[in-house]
């Protein structure tokens, strides 16, 4: 019996410290958003943190640990080193919730019909933006994933990689940070389904052939014609979900 209550105050003891850390994490993370430390700003020392929460320093190391897998604070060695605030990209925040999303669409809370609406939605508003704003490097860059699809030779979830990286250039063609910080949890959302409908070369070289339309549709300034694409695009993948949830059932 002594025993066992041992063992539960050591496990006790790790809940507190977790949850003490916890608490520093979210509020430095608070004052962080709220603007008291500034991008570039080195934070306060560990021994300043740990007397002005009064708590020990390696649970304000913990919590700095916490806000370092957020990529809020980033530590640098040496004499001028330090915990910085640093600026988190789109990509590092938007995998965030595209890890979040693609959980929800694979324990079912979310459905191919509603991906399929949003994406119709949200990525066809981008369309005449990416036309307006499309340049040269952003051509390069759908170009350069639509060539990595056309590899024979690649694996279906390198297929899949490609077919988020051209979706993702697209939509970096808007020139416009918030629309792709959305739309990459949005495409990023629809991996999975992705990886049901590309697994015989056919139906790849039928993506292929939609993406190469899109580019062309995209270079050449019809924004009209790219709609019409993606449209159709979309409505291919709704159609082999829906084969390949026939022929499992």
């Amino acid at each position: 019996m002594h025993h066992k209550t041992k063992g539960l105050n050591v496990q006790q003891n790790v809940i507190v410290k977790e949850s003490i850390s916890r608490q520093i994490a979210e509020q430095l993370r608070k004052a962080i958003v709220d603007g008291q430390f500034k991008i570039g700003e080195r934070l306060p020392t560990e021994d300043e943190l740990a007397q002005r929460y009064g708590v020990s320093r390696p649970s304000v190391r913990e919590a700095l640990k916490r806000l370092a897998a957020q990529n809020l604070v980033r530590a640098r060695r040496g004499p001028t080193g330090g915990n910085f605030v640093v600026q988190p990209s789109y990509e590092e925040l938007a995998e965030s919730l595209s890890g979040a999303a693609t959980l929800l669409v694979g324990i079912g809370a979310l459905d191919i019909e509603e991906i399929i609406e949003a994406r119709r939605i949200l990525q066809g508003s981008c369309l005449q933006q990416a036309v307006n704003k499309v340049d040269e490097k952003h051509l390069t860059n759908i170009g350069e994933a639509l060539s990595r699809q056309q590899d024979p030779d690649i694996s279906d979830e390198e297929f899949c990689r490609a077919d988020v990286a051209f979706h993702r250039a697209l939509v970096d063609a808007t020139d416009n940070g918030m629309l792709r910080f959305v739309m990459y949890t949005v495409i990023e959302a629809l991996i999975p389904v992705t990886n049901m409908v590309v697994t015989v070369v056919r139906e790849r070289s039928d993506i292929i052939c939609l993406h190469r339309r899109m580019l062309d549709h995209l270079a050449q300034g019809n924004a009209a014609e790219l709609k019409s694409t993606m449209d159709e695009l979309l409505d291919y993948l709704l159609q082999k979900f829906e084969q390949a949830s026939a022929r499992r059932s």
